[in-house]
């Protein structure tokens, strides 16, 4: 499901897609990394698909949405949520200078 446009109703997501992620996944995706990322017990060698493999796993156990997430969806989602951040941090690196 979605929120309509006024953020008000619940509207049934496309066929296909699980919907928009809500603002509680985006935090747990964003806990996900930084728990998979510095974990000193794996390091940094390991495939993608291996580090994409962890991710899912770390956010199904602890996702309460009731929303499955498939990997590539995870993917998607964390680039564009990397790609916010960097823009931020650069806007904020040159205020900063």
């Amino acid at each position: 499901f979605e929120v309509d446009e006024d953020g008000e109703g619940i509207v049934d997501a496309p066929k296909g897609r699980a919907g928009n992620y809500t603002n509680a996944e985006d935090i747990l995706l964003c806990n996900t990394w930084l728990q998979v990322s510095r974990d000193p017990s794996v390091g940094g060698d390991q495939s993608r698909d291996a580090y994409w493999g962890r991710m899912k796993e770390h956010f199904d156990v602890c996702n309460v949405s009731g929303i499955d997430r498939s990997e590539r969806s995870l993917r998607s989602r964390w680039s564009t949520i990397n790609k916010d951040c960097q823009k931020w941090a650069a806007a904020q690196k040159a205020v900063d200078k």
